[in-house]
């Protein structure tokens, strides 16, 4: 089953070398047919990183930092077929997880994105499959209500409902550090949004698949270790990329805002 990595960097020298490491490292049987790297004009090392593997990497060099789904887009136009594996560039691929994700795709024909577990550094598991993001889910998670026996609550259920099974099941929607597009998704649902620079194209991304008809997939046997090191952020300007995402999101999907969604309630 033909698969290939799409990555999108943004001063990622730092982390680069550890994605590409362990796709190296993987068996032969897993590993990629191709890895595509976009590249949104990084003004450090990323690309000495990227050509010091012997790795065979397309890469393509945009002039201005275009943010994430458009990157992602122009990696996923130069693979013909096959599966896509979207992945940042601080993240790193376990022996196994493709195997899993494969199964999974396999086993369920009506599955259009994928998510795996991930870890940290110290084999955390991370939250990477979660409900809608509604009102009360931001502001259990953003504001001081967050300390509250409420918010404690309504945040746990948004971050761990799906996250804590050991077998797969259907979230609302995943978090994009590493997104598996199956072909079915493709042509059903497409590619990325580009009217979102940075944040919620995931949110929406999921949130099309399930109304094209097709369903999200969280696979806890597929892992990869998340370092969570991002930095395309860099320059204090993340929380306006997230509050402005956000609201798009909101303005073009208003049921969301009664944590309604079409692959459930919160």
């Amino acid at each position: 089953m033909k698969w290939s990595a799409i990555i999108t960097t943004f001063n990622s020298g730092q982390v680069i070398g550890g994605v590409l490491k362990s796709l190296f490292d993987l068996p032969s049987d897993e590993k990629p047919s191709e890895i595509v790297i976009v590249d949104n004009a990084s003004s450090d090392n990323t690309i000495n990183i990227i050509e010091s593997f012997s790795l065979p990497v397309k890469i393509i060099l945009n002039q201005h930092n275009l943010g994430l789904s458009k990157a992602n887009n122009l990696g996923a136009a130069l693979v013909d077929e096959g599966s896509l594996f979207f992945l940042n560039p601080d993240v790193e691929i376990l022996p196994g997880a493709i195997s899993a994700l494969r199964k999974l795709q396999k086993d369920h024909p009506g599955a259009a994105i994928i998510g795996p577990a991930m870890v940290d550094e110290n084999g955390t598991r991370q939250s990477t499959a979660r409900t809608w993001p509604d009102p009360l889910v931001i502001a259990s998670r953003r504001t001081p209500l967050r300390k509250t026996g409420w918010g404690g609550k309504v945040s746990s259920n948004h971050m761990n409902r799906f996250n804590s099974s050991s077998h797969p099941c259907r979230p609302h929607w995943l978090v994009g550090a590493a997104m598996w597009l199956t072909p079915g998704g493709r042509r059903k649902v497409g590619l990325m949004s580009e009217r979102y620079f940075l944040y919620f194209e995931d949110v929406e991304w999921c949130w099309r698949a399930w109304k094209s008809g097709m369903e999200i997939w969280y696979e806890p046997r597929a892992e990869i270790r998340h370092v969570c090191r991002r930095e395309s952020t860099a320059g204090g300007k993340t929380l306006n990329y997230h509050l402005k995402s956000m609201l798009v999101f909101m303005s073009t999907h208003p049921t969301v805002l009664f944590g309604i969604g079409p692959g459930g309630k919160r």
